[in-house]
């Protein structure tokens, strides 16, 4: 289970696309959970974002964003997910066809 303390030091790498799926998991389930994490996630997002759109003198809408954000954080982890869990299956596959051919290279 994840502490406040540690959803918080995860914030800027999650702003960074840079947590493993066992993190991201960990953070999501946690920002979801917790209002006072997610409010603090809600402002360095702000801060971060909302400076670079000042600069670059872009409109903006950083709530929806940060929503948006979230959003597309859980898919990419579902899919994360299931890339591993394809290429665990592939992995066996792999093995089971090798161990066939052993035993039939052995049995001629």
């Amino acid at each position: 289970m994840m502490t406040c303390k540690d959803a918080e030091k995860l914030i800027p790498e999650f702003l960074d696309d840079d947590l493993d799926n066992q993190e991201l998991s960990d953070f999501l389930s946690h920002i979801d959970s917790c209002p006072e994490c997610k409010e603090e996630l809600t402002i360095q997002f702000l801060v971060r974002v909302g400076m670079q759109r000042l600069e670059d003198g872009n409109t903006f809408n950083l709530s929806r964003e940060l929503e948006h954000l979230l959003s597309d954080s859980k898919k990419r982890l579902h899919v994360r997910k299931y890339l591993v869990m394809t290429s665990y299956i592939l992995e066996i596959a792999v093995a089971a066809l090798l161990a066939i051919c052993l035993l039939l290279a052995i049995a001629l």
